[in-house]
């Protein structure tokens, strides 16, 4: 999952996931929304309001390629989570292929800067020997529709 971040797009920088701005994780597949099978979702602690968060939340919001934004509670927490529709390259990510031209092995190194040992083996080796674990989007909590509650079902 590391090594597609830097994929998703050219305007990612790594101060857009690191601990400032709340960054929790990546996934591939979110449980909630299992319809949503070619997007990455970024997961980011919603309690962070500064002024680091809400640069990336204008940032993120002019990337062509987020699909949506939504705030979910996970085990009553609010977490920020936004979802990037993916290409050809990072769906190959998704299944194990590292099969990545050098300007993209390049984008991904420059992106990291030495700061992970097991993305710099693996794009400079050009293959996964470690398969990280699937990563799924922690379950929500239940909410019911608001809708609902104005007409009196949950009073």
């Amino acid at each position: 999952m590391k090594i597609a971040i830097p994929l998703l797009n050219e305007n990612l920088t790594y101060k857009d996931i690191c601990e400032d701005v709340g960054f929790i994780d990546s996934y591939f597949e979110d449980i909630n929304k299992p319809y949503l099978d070619n997007h990455i979702f970024m997961m980011y602690d919603a309690h962070l309001n500064g002024d680091k968060a809400i640069n990336r939340f204008y940032k993120f919001k002019d990337l062509n390629n987020r699909y949506s934004t939504r705030v979910a509670y996970i085990n009553n927490k609010p977490y920020t989570i936004y979802s990037f529709t993916i290409d050809s390259t990072i769906r190959n990510l998704r299944s194990g292929n590292i099969l990545l031209s050098p300007a993209q092995r390049a984008r991904v190194l420059k992106f990291w800067g030495g700061k992970d040992a097991w993305i710099m083996n693996n794009v400079l080796l050009g293959t996964i020997y470690e398969h990280p674990i699937a990563s799924v989007l922690p379950e929500e909590d239940f909410s019911p529709d608001l809708g609902d509650i104005k007409k009196g079902v949950y009073s």
